[in-house]
C-alpha cells in the first residue's frame, strides 16, 4: 500500500536553495525515457512493414505510417508539456478533465459528431479521436487526487470507496457500450487496482472483483459475438474462417517466426491479419524477429514498469506516488491485455500495444502520460511547503482519525506495529479501553 502521509521531512540548504524557495529538482528517469523512444522507434518502423500493402490501396504506401510519425511528434510536444509544468499543478484540472472525457464519450453516440467505423462508435469525427484513450488517462488524474486528498476515508465503503467505484463505472459502461470491451476492461482494471494500492480494504476488493467478473460474463452471454470470441478462444481452429480468424492466424505468424524471425519485411501473415498494424501488431513483431524480439519487447515493457513503480514508492507526496501508479499500471496492464490476446491466453479483445500500435489519440495520450512520470521523477519530495495544498480544507474524518489514534495508548508502540496494520484505525473496547 502507497504510504497516505502528507508530512515531508525538513529539508536543509541544497545547491544555494532553501526550503522556502520550493522543491528542488532531480534528473529525471533517462531509462525510462529512452526506452519509450526505442518502443516508439520499433512502432514507427512495424506499422509501415504492417500496413503498407493496405496503404498501396489508398495510393500512397506511406500513408498509415506518416500519420503515425506525426503523432509521434504531436506526443512528444505533449510530453515536454507534461514534463515541464510541475506535476501538483495538474491537480486542480482533474475534476474538468473528467468531466470533458464523460461529455466526450456521450459525443460519440451523437450522430455527425461521432463516427461508426467498422460497427463501433469510438471516435469523434472520421477516426480523428478516440474519447476512451483521454478517459483513461483523467480517471488516473482524479483517482490520484481523490485518494490523497481525504486517505483514510478508502476504509469506509460507503464514505470512501463508493464514489470512485460509481466513476469508474461510468467510465466503463460508456466505453462498453461504443462496444469496446477491451479498453473498459484496461479501464476498470487500473481504477480498481489504483484503489487497492491506495489502501482498500481486501475484503472490499474481494468483493468488488467478484461483482465485476458476474457483471462481465452477464455481458458476454448476452451478447452473441462476445460468445462467440469466447469459444473460438478456447478453440481457435475450431473456428478459425470466422470469430477465431484473427487469433488463428496470429497464433500462425508466432510461430512462423521461429527463434529469430524471418527477417524485417519478410512476414506473410500480416497481410491475411485485418488489424496486423494495430490489435495485431505483436504478431508481426514475433513472426519477422523471432521469439529473441517478443523477448526483448517484454524486457522493456518489464523495465518500464519497474521504472514507473520505483518512481512511485520513491515519490513521498501522495498524489504523486498514486499519479505514477497509476499512469504505470495503465500502460503494464495495456500491455499485458495485448500481448495475451495475441498469444490467445485470453479472449479476443482489441486494445493497442502502448506506443507501438498504429493510433493516434493512444500514442499521444501515453506518451502524455509518460510526461508526468518524468516529472514526478524531478520532484520525488512533493511541491514542498512552497507548492503544497493550501486550498484544500481538511477532512474532518481524517483529523478525527489521527486524535483518536495519537491519544491511544497504541501511539506509543507504533514502531513494533507492522506497516500494513498501523492504518487500521484503533476501536474501543467494551471497558472504554483503546486496544
Amino acid at each position: 500500500m502507497i504510504t497516505m502521509s502528507r508530512t515531508h521531512p525538513k529539508r536543509t540548504q541544497t545547491n544555494g536553495r532553501k526550503a522556502e524557495d520550493g522543491p528542488t529538482p532531480q534528473p529525471m528517469d533517462r531509462l525510462l525515457f529512452l526506452l519509450m523512444l526505442m518502443l516508439i522507434g520499433v512502432g514507427i518502423v512495424t506499422v509501415y512493414d504492417a500496413s503498407y500493402a493496405l496503404a498501396l490501396e489508398k495510393g500512397d504506401s506511406f500513408h498509415f505510417v506518416k500519420r503515425q510519425a506525426l503523432c509521434a511528434v504531436i506526443g512528444l510536444g505533449a510530453l515536454l508539456i507534461t514534463r515541464r509544468v510541475p506535476y501538483w499543478k495538474w491537480r486542480g484540472w482533474a475534476a474538468v478533465g473528467l468531466a470533458l472525457s464523460v461529455i466526450l464519450l456521450v459525443a460519440v453516440f451523437v450522430p455527425h459528431v461521432g463516427s461508426k467505423i467498422n460497427g463501433a462508435r469510438r471516435w469523434i469525427g472520421h477516426g480523428q479521436f478516440q474519447p476512451s484513450e483521454l478517459a483513461k488517462l483523467m480517471l488516473v488524474l482524479y483517482l490520484a487526487r481523490v485518494l490523497s486528498t481525504k486517505p483514510k476515508k478508502i476504509l469506509s465503503f460507503g464514505d470512501g470507496l463508493l464514489p470512485p467505484l460509481i466513476v469508474i463505472g461510468v467510465l466503463a459502461a460508456l466505453i462498453a457500450k461504443e462496444p469496446d470491451m477491451g479498453t473498459a476492461l484496461v479501464l476498470g482494471g487500473t481504477g480498481l487496482i489504483l484503489l487497492f494500492l491506495a489502501g482498500a480494504r481486501p475484503r472490499h476488493m474481494a468483493g468488488i472483483f467478484g461483482l465485476v467478473a458476474g457483471v462481465v460474463a452477464l455481458m458476454v452471454v448476452l451478447m452473441p459475438y462476445r460468445m462467440h470470441r469466447v469459444l473460438a478462444f478456447l478453440n481457435p481452429k475450431a473456428d478459425q474462417l470466422q470469430a477465431g480468424y484473427q487469433v488463428w492466424h496470429a497464433l500462425i505468424a508466432l510461430g512462423s517466426g521461429g527463434v529469430t524471425g524471418l527477417g524485417l519485411g519478410e512476414g506473410r501473415e500480416k497481410l491475411y491479419i485485418p488489424m496486423a498494424s494495430s490489435d495485431f501488431i505483436f504478431p508481426v513483431i514475433g513472426e519477422e524477429w523471432g521469439l529473441i524480439g517478443t523477448l526483448i519487447l517484454v524486457i522493456v515493457f518489464t523495465l518500464i514498469a519497474l521504472r514507473g513503480f520505483t518512481i512511485a514508492y520513491r515519490t513521498r507526496d501522495p498524489f504523486g506516488a498514486l499519479l505514477a501508479a497509476g499512469i504505470t499500471t495503465l500502460i503494464s496492464l495495456q500491455a499485458l491485455v495485448n500481448m495475451a490476446v495475441a498469444t490467445s491466453s485470453i479472449p479476443d479483445t482489441g486494445v493497442p500495444l502502448p506506443f507501438i500500435s498504429s493510433g493516434g489519440s493512444a500514442l499521444v495520450l501515453m506518451m502524455a502520460g509518460v510526461g508526468l512520470l518524468l516529472n514526478i521523477s524531478t520532484y520525488p519530495d512533493g511541491p514542498g511547503a512552497a507548492g503544497g495544498y493550501q486550498d484544500e480544507q481538511p477532512d474532518p474524518y481524517e483529523e478525527d482519525w489521527n486524535r483518536r489514534w495519537e491519544r491511544g495508548p497504541a501511539a506509543n508502540r507504533l514502531s513494533s506495529v507492522p506497516a500494513r496494520r498501523r492504518d487500521i484505525p484503533p476501536r474501543r473496547r467494551a471497558g472504554g479501553d483503546w486496544e
